[in-house]
């Protein structure tokens, strides 16, 4: 039950991953001078909506459904940290960029706004 409604999330998070790991190499200079964080911002803004709704439709685990939103948040948050020290040390071509993680953290803000837009203020517990 778990896994089937959030199967979509669990994917884009790794998704997310794989795009974070590719080597700095394969990317051309963008046109747009902060093109890199309006990526950051959309990839991180989508993976809180699908977690967010997953973890409400999911009936398995209790405790993920109580402030779903804070711990969806906390935990895209950290996520977008942890993508980052392993881009400084373990991904090839890459490094740790502050202002990455920012984007990350403004993402996973603007998808709880996406996501009480279209689902509504309920508490969803």
């Amino acid at each position: 039950m778990f896994l089937r409604h959030n199967a979509l999330g669990i994917a884009w998070a790794f998704f997310v991953l794989l795009l974070c790991a590719l080597p700095g190499g394969q990317f051309q200079e963008a046109r747009h001078e902060h093109l890199d964080k309006i990526i950051h911002t959309i990839l991180f803004g989508l993976l809180f909506v699908l977690l967010t709704v997953g973890f409400i439709k999911q009936q398995n685990f209790a405790f993920l459904r109580s402030n779903v939103k804070l711990k969806v948040w906390i935990g895209c948050v950290c996520y977008g940290v942890l993508i980052e020290l392993m881009q400084g040390t373990i991904f090839i071509n890459r490094s740790i960029e502050v202002s990455d993680m920012l984007a990350n953290m403004v993402g996973a803000t603007i998808g709880l706004g996406v996501f009480l837009t279209i689902y509504g203020r309920e508490s969803y517990s």
